[in-house]
């Protein structure tokens, strides 16, 4: 394989990771799958797939390298598995070049599209370095996610890359030049149109809760206390201020709160004496039919003067975090130890109650899923909450990019966000992404501020995932096309012969 396209690959792994948070160079993006496409163009199916798999290999690991702190093992497993969506791409680009070579560029954009969809599918589901979370601190060119959702903006990226590689490559450079002035000013200004002062009705009044708390002291059984009056003090401080509620970030509580009925008390007298809704994270566990222990990451919502607790439990699991993938249907695989936890999936899509509005809560990485947040949306959420522990990954970039891939959910529903980690970044969006005010990374500290109410039930929030679906089918039926007219030229081959 020779050098130079070696290069190219690790040209573009560079160029695509500093596309994305913490970097404010989502411009990048525009141009970094130019030089994988140079290193991919005439070469044979096997080169392809390897470059393919090169090139996903290098963009996870300087992208997710992240992972490694919480748990090593898992975090190589991670990167090696993911990689093979970029062993897949390479795979279907050169299927699709051996018949024509512009063909399989103009096919990229809906594959690409397609690739990113399918892994937001099943167990395995991690959708963490889909193109379009690069443009996050471009708020207009985000705007079409109300109608395409995300996956829109990873197909207008692509696009950028090919207009881009046509004006290297072609001839009539002015032409594509010309289109390419317009693929990006008519996206910005429309999606600058769009976006208003805030809007006027009545508002939730938030204020989150940033322990700070260190991990090792986090889950040390000896400082529970310690962790459980850090957040009641934090939130007799922040009290003062008037509040509708008051949120807590993911796991606040690790313990089994509502098995413990000396912490379950204290933490019911806080929302009593207050008189402010109280959000806590903490594990739980219920028993099955047959006796055994089903354990979940959840979260409990405690209000004054109601003994009902309502509660919800986390849907998506991290993939090896927090289960391992099909252990249900294959036994075997429950020998595995990664030292992940044991967490069942829940089943409910829950919408909490307030006086002023109601709301659903995204544990975690639950919130890289346009889908499953449109499905809370629908059930009548008035705003999101999402809390997190990010405090695994110190100060690296995972935090920053999982801060920036939550605002484009509120864009897509056009709804306010409100989100709480323990150790940050803690954060409130308006319903067009826009920051209200937000904490720092690794600092202790409260966070208050007004939600703007939701805006109209956007064509995303209606529709949902219709545009990478027809991106689906359209690289389906190219693909069949392809594979019946390579069919059809071996058969007239062996006529001839």
């Amino acid at each position: 394989m020779e050098r130079r396209r070696l290069l190219l690959v690790g040209l573009s792994a560079f160029l695509f990771s500093l596309s994305f948070p913490p970097f404010p160079l989502g411009s990048l993006a525009f141009i970094s799958l130019i030089p994988l496409w140079e290193a991919l163009i005439g070469v044979d199916l096997s080169s392809s797939c390897r470059l393919g798999y090169l090139w996903g290999l290098l963009t996870n690991s300087l992208c997710l390298f992240w992972i490694c702190w919480a748990t090593v093992w898992g975090g190589i497993g991670a990167i090696l598995v993911l990689s093979l969506y970029g062993l897949l791409y390479g795979l279907l680009f050169g299927l699709f070049q051996r018949r024509s070579r512009w063909a399989a560029l103009l096919v990229t954009p809906f594959l690409w599209v397609s690739l990113e969809y399918l892994r937001s599918q099943g167990q395995l589901a991690f959708p963490w370095l889909n193109l379009s979370y690069t443009q996050g601190y471009s708020l207009p060119f985000i705007q079409i996610a109300t109608i395409t959702g995300s996956e829109g903006i990873s197909f207008w990226v692509v696009s950028l890359n090919l207009l881009g590689f046509l004006i290297l490559h072609r001839r009539r450079r002015y032409s594509y030049l010309f289109l390419l002035t317009v693929f990006l000013l008519l996206p910005y200004l429309w999606g600058r149109s769009l976006i208003h002062p805030a809007d006027q009705g009545e508002r939730i009044k938030v204020s989150l809760i940033q322990g700070n708390i260190d991990q090792k002291v986090k889950w040390d059984s000896r400082f529970l206390d310690y962790n459980i009056d850090t957040y009641l003090e934090m939130s007799r401080m922040i009290a003062s201020q008037g509040s509708d509620l008051i949120i807590w970030p993911e796991t606040s509580i690790p313990c089994y709160l509502m098995h413990r009925q000396v912490y379950r008390e204290r933490v019911a007298e806080l929302s009593e004496e207050l008189r402010i809704p109280l959000l806590v994270g903490a594990p739980d566990y219920t028993y099955g039919q047959n006796g055994e222990p089903r354990y979940y990451n959840a979260v409990f919502l405690f209000r004054p003067q109601l003994e009902d607790v309502q509660h919800y439990y986390k849907i998506q699991l991290v993939p090896f975090s927090e289960r391992i993938p099909f252990d249900q249907k294959l036994p075997i695989l429950r020998r595995i130890n990664l030292g992940e936890a044991d967490f069942s999936p829940g089943k409910n899509f829950t919408i909490f109650h307030l006086s002023k509005g109601h709301f659903a809560t995204l544990i975690c990485f639950e919130a890289i899923f346009p889908d499953l947040v449109r499905k809370f949306v629908r059930g009548g959420a008035d705003f999101l909450v999402n809390v997190t522990n990010d405090g695994w990954f110190g100060r690296t970039t995972g935090p920053f990019q999982h801060c920036g891939i939550a605002k484009f959910r509120a864009v897509e529903n056009r709804i306010s966000m409100a989100r709480c980690a323990n150790t940050g970044i803690s954060i409130l969006y308006d319903p067009y992404g826009r920051a209200i005010a937000q904490t720092k990374l690794l600092a202790r500290g409260n966070l208050i501020g007004e939600l703007p109410p939701r805006g109209k039930r956007t064509f995303y929030t209606k529709w949902g995932d219709w545009f990478p679906q027809l991106c689906s089918a359209i690289t389906t039926l190219v693909g069949i096309v392809a594979l019946l007219t390579e069919f059809k030229v071996k058969r007239g081959r062996q006529g001839i012969a």
